[in-house]
């Protein structure tokens, strides 16, 4: 039998928009308010050795021209143009730039398109959506800005610089090792609204490797002055915090103890043990197989990969490719199989595909993809069953099936049921009723669910009380197989 291990994913999705071979830069927006206006600030970093410079003054210097459209549906609601001027320096160096769009509540895209003026074919193009959830009548905290570095700083027309201090931002979402403080910058609103006491909490969160429960890392109380406008910048130790994906959440509590206003983020932390297969690890997606996917191939191989995750990381991966932020989709595949194999990722890659297309082929139905029904879902994901029982035309019951694992590797469960039907004629494929494997649906009366959706009078009738005697009558019936099958699989 053919074994498919389930793959503990450790890094989530990087807000990455870069060009597939030029032009490489960071997009990150906040959104704040100030008394009845709203505004989304946008952080911008141009990847200095993307960009060509030309000789200025004995030294060297780079541009980049950018549009800026926020649009609800087709309408623009804002836009800008400007250009963004590297330092002069003999080598090439990143450079940043912000810039303010006054907004309303609401859900927007974001288009930004980025030319390099000293090569006019290296282009950059960025499409997002975003939401601005901020009010001005009750307390709420404006989006979570993650922070590279602090400083304090008497500069007041640096855009950078808030409240006395310099508030360098976090790039991609993404912290390497060589960060180890990560600095907050939020601002909660209306706290004045209610006179009573209120705090916040601040927690970092980890999918814990062998189960799918969120494992808290850090947890943070701060007591809160009921102001109309409180700004929060602390910073928290991520020292220890070892690779992989992280969920930050921000909750005000009244003195009761209740949530009355929440924001989260998430994001990256890379700290490996070895410092060399984090240097390989940082070139090798340059000139990884994933740069060359087509764009297709891409989001289907994706897709294909859903059934790998556990439930923390599957939101990421759909986030990823609800979002259509192609080189984002290209470093979560390349990094997902670079930790599989770091030998060889495009063989761990084909090797699965290889796989995945097969299951697609052979579960494919009217709602999608082969590996996105119950049953491809399930194959990808523990392998091919020790045996498959199939009843297409039981009188009292839809058709369904009766899958049985001798053995899943990935937990070391034996005796594995699952047991998929046919709710309706309309629904016509398979879906997923009930299964003794931990952490997949569990129907502790799928028996009678699945007899009760025939036109029998006599099930109809079984009342909750008699649930339990109905399946020992199911057990020994011969025209009502489904419990006995269950029942003999061992």
């Amino acid at each position: 039998m053919k074994k498919i291990y389930l793959i503990n994913l450790l890094f989530i999705f990087l807000f990455f928009s870069t060009n597939i071979s030029g032009l490489d830069i960071s997009i990150t927006h906040s959104a704040f308010q100030y008394k009845n206006t709203k505004y989304i600030e946008l952080y911008i970093q141009v990847i200095g050795n993307t960009v060509k410079y030309i000789e200025v003054n004995n030294s060297k210097q780079a541009k980049v021209d950018f549009t800026v459209l926020i649009k609800q549906g087709e309408n623009i609601v804002n836009f800008d143009k400007f250009t963004l001027t590297g330092p002069l320096s003999k080598n090439p160096e990143d450079f940043i730039g912000l810039r303010r769009f006054r907004i309303e509540k609401g859900d927007y895209i974001l288009e930004i398109i980025a030319k390099d003026i000293n090569d006019g074919n290296n282009v950059f193009k960025y499409k997002n959506p975003f939401t601005v959830d901020l009010d001005e009548n009750n307390i709420c905290i404006s989006d979570i800005q993650l922070l590279a570095n602090i400083k304090k700083s008497d500069n007041p027309n640096n855009p950078f610089v808030k409240n006395g201090y310099y508030l360098e931002p976090v790039l991609f979402h993404y912290l390497p090792n060589n960060i180890d403080t990560l600095g907050l910058y939020m601002e909660l609103y209306n706290l004045d609204k209610t006179p009573d006491d209120k705090y916040i909490i601040l927690t970092i969160n980890k999918g814990f490797k062998n189960d799918e429960l969120n494992i808290q890392l850090l947890n943070q109380k701060t007591v809160l002055q009921n102001k109309a406008l409180y700004p929060l910048l602390t910073r928290l130790d991520i020292k220890g915090l070892q690779s992989g994906n992280y969920h930050l959440k921000a909750e005000i509590f009244n003195a009761q103890g209740n949530v009355i206003a929440s924001k989260y983020t998430n994001f990256q932390r890379s700290n490996p043990v070895e410092n060399i297969k984090s240097n390989y690890a940082s070139t090798g997606f340059k000139n990884s197989f994933a740069k060359k996917l087509p764009e297709d191939s891409l989001y289907y191989s994706l897709k294909a990969m859903v059934p790998l995750m556990k439930a923390t990381n599957s939101v990421s991966i759909n986030d990823i490719i609800t979002s259509k932020n192609t080189n984002a989709a290209r470093y979560f595949l390349w990094r997902f199989w670079y930790d599989k194999n770091n030998i060889d990722p495009y063989g761990a890659y084909t090797e699965y595909m290889r796989y995945a297309k097969a299951v697609d082929k052979r579960f494919r139905s009217q709602l999608g993809y082969g590996f996105e029904t119950d049953r491809g879902y399930i194959y990808l994901k523990y392998g091919m069953p020790s045996e498959i029982i199939t009843r297409e035309s039981e009188p009292t019951a839809p058709p369904y099936e009766i899958w049985f694992y001798d053995r899943i590797e990935q937990n070391n469960q034996r005796n594995i049921k699952f047991i998929f039907y046919i709710p309706s004629l309309a629904h016509n494929d398979f879906v997923l009723l009930h299964s003794n494997c931990q952490g997949e649906k569990n129907n502790p009366t799928w028996f009678y669910e699945l007899y009760s959706k025939r036109n029998d009078s006599n099930i109809r009738n079984v009342k909750q009380s008699q649930i339990e005697g109905f399946y020992e009558e199911l057990k020994n019936s011969f025209d009502n197989n489904a419990v006995r099958l269950w029942e003999e699989l061992k």
